[in-house]
């Protein structure tokens, strides 16, 4: 299916949303053999698909910051510099926060930044509170564990034999307010980690909607606020330490989903993929998919949705055969 040259529409609380599901703030703690061996970098990143190349070149080119990567499968904006880091993403991120575990990661990600900044880093009681502080970041989704924390310290003492002895660090104070959501950040969120999907049971004659949002456990609450944002919906925990918003009738689609979202514009294809659950949702509601002939239009709008059909167990032609629809 051609697709139409998509409108991009950059703003503060999208970028928010955006980060809250695909974006980190991260800690890299790299190995150097000159001064103190470990050398702690902020860094701030945010990773989509390949397909989103021209989108994150509009999100480089609204932030004049930063650097884009991309390999065979993604797409990479990463900003390291500690001046961009503290005059733009910074300020733009105090003003419009992200939410749960992410906020606590963001707080301690801004006081390492301030840290480099002021070049506490270069001394060894700093770089060790640095060490300590990234432990408390992304939880649920980093690879560190108390041994690699514990390898980045015999580094140190194979240098410098016996270390401050710094056991108090001080996290940053949080302050415990939710803060609500509005659409310019659930259409970031979504944009991010969400999906819109039809599905086809291949042992009978039934078509499925659905609509989800995941992010990691730490920030349930947000799937909770979408809950009470949309007025329908539920929230499931994942094994993977990730939660998901679910949506899954007609009703609620047409009747709590479309009345919040309609007239906005997703920046990802996924606009395309909303467009298409919404119009399928009302040919159920009017129709129905009975005849053979509804059914194949149905299946004509959407069996290549996502990921162009290749995650259904059958192809389309395979299915229509199952109910002897030529």
């Amino acid at each position: 299916m051609k697709r139409k040259k998509r409108i991009i529409n950059i703003t503060p609380d999208w970028l928010a949303g955006f980060t809250q599901s695909d974006g980190s703030f991260v800690v890299s703690l790299e190995n150097q053999k000159k001064c103190i061996p470990i050398r702690p970098t902020p860094i701030f990143n945010i990773t989509q698909s390949i397909n989103e190349y021209d989108l994150f070149l509009e999100i480089q080119k609204y932030l004049g910051v930063g650097k884009i990567y991309k390999n065979r499968n993604n797409v990479i904006y990463v900003v390291k510099s500690i001046n961009d880091l503290v005059n733009v993403i910074i300020p733009l991120f105090d003003k419009h926060p992200v939410r749960g575990g992410k906020f606590l990661s963001y707080n301690i990600f801004k006081k390492v930044v301030l840290m480099v900044k002021t070049k506490k880093h270069l001394t060894l009681e700093g770089t060790i509170q640095i060490i300590n502080l990234s432990y408390f970041m992304n939880n649920e989704t980093t690879l560190r564990t108390e041994k690699t924390r514990s390898n980045c310290i015999d580094k140190l003492k194979s240098k410098y034999g016996i270390l401050p002895n710094i056991t108090n660090i001080e996290l940053p104070i949080i302050d415990k307010t939710i803060f609500p959501l509005n659409l310019e950040f659930i259409r970031g969120l979504v944009d991010g980690d969400g999906s819109f999907n039809i599905s086809f049971r291949t042992t009978r004659r039934r078509i499925g909607v659905n609509f989800t949002v995941v992010c990691e456990l730490s920030s349930i609450s947000v799937l909770n606020q979408l809950v009470d944002f949309f007025n329908c919906g539920a929230v499931y925990n994942l094994p993977s330490n990730a939660a998901r918003f679910q949506v899954q009738t007609v009703n609620d689609m047409l009747n709590n989903i479309l009345p919040k979202l309609n007239g906005i514009k997703f920046n990802t294809y996924k606009h395309y993929h909303f467009e298409t659950t919404i119009k399928i949702c009302e040919i159920i509601k009017n129709t129905g998919y009975k005849t053979n002939q509804d059914l194949k239009n149905i299946v004509n709008l959407a069996w290549d949705m996502n990921k162009s059909g290749n995650s259904r167990k059958i192809n389309k032609e395979e299915y229509l055969t199952l109910f002897k629809i030529d």
